[in-house]
């Protein structure tokens, strides 16, 4: 990158302004992640072991699968297996967002930066309307969550016993409520964003109400799926115009 082109972008910089855009997928997440360690006193683990967890996986709803696959009985390769799947999708989230790290980032730290990605925080760094991102930015943005997400598990992990079951069942709702928070305001000035989540939601309902498909596909793939063939559907029918509109 030249200088020339180095003053033409703009770039989202600092770890405080990360730790801002963060904020709010963090208080999003501590319900959700208290239902998790909730969930887990269930299935008789401990709360460290569910902070542990929470903090070295960090993925919520494959979390969620993990542990409830364990309550049945499943075996290990069978519950690494489904996790495995169902966060696939990080694999293309990690390189968009790559794509937009300033160029010089050592590999550790963009490994770093893939691992603490979730669907939220790759939302809000995909939406930011700079050009491109600084590795402290981004690690901003991901740090906050990650680290709100482990002690409200652990929180949840020592509560269970405490909170009422009408409180504990809302909590699982936190995690939709916090996904429609982050898209209302971006798809509202972005027609092509609106298409491509309504083409998403219409394929990902289709398969859920298809017997033949919603028995046949793994929820991640089917996630997976739909996520992708929306994206597609969305560079085919809305290219972006050379001045970077649609």
């Amino acid at each position: 990158m030249t200088d020339t082109d180095t003053k033409q972008l703009t770039i989202a910089r600092g770890f405080m302004n990360g730790l801002r855009a963060g904020a709010p997928i963090a208080v999003g997440y501590i319900p959700s992640a208290m239902a998790f360690g909730i969930l887990a006193r269930t299935a008789n683990m401990t709360a460290w072991e569910t902070l542990f967890m929470s903090y070295v996986v960090f993925a919520g709803a494959s979390q969620f699968v993990a542990v409830n696959l364990y309550m049945l009985g499943a075996a290990f390769p069978e519950i690494i297996l489904a996790t495995l799947v169902l966060n696939m999708r990080l694999i293309m989230m990690s390189s968009a967002i790559s794509k937009r790290l300033l160029p010089g980032i050592g590999r550790l730290t963009k490994a770093w930066i893939g691992f603490e990605l979730t669907d939220e925080s790759f939302s809000v760094s995909a939406m930011r309307g700079e050009d491109m991102l600084s590795a402290d930015f981004q690690v901003g943005v991901n740090f906050l969550g990650h680290w709100t997400w482990a002690i409200g598990s652990l929180l949840g992990g020592f509560g269970a016993a405490i909170l009422p079951s009408s409180v504990q069942d809302s909590m699982g709702i936190a995690l939709y409520a916090l996904f429609i928070g982050l898209l209302v305001p971006s798809v509202r000035k972005n027609r092509s964003g609106l298409v491509v989540a309504a083409a998403a939601m219409a394929l990902s309902a289709f398969i859920k109400w298809t017997p033949c498909l919603n028995a046949s596909l793994n929820r991640g793939f089917a996630i997976m799926l739909a996520a992708g063939a929306a994206a597609l559907f969305g560079a085919i029918a809305l290219p972006v115009k050379g001045d970077g509109s649609r």
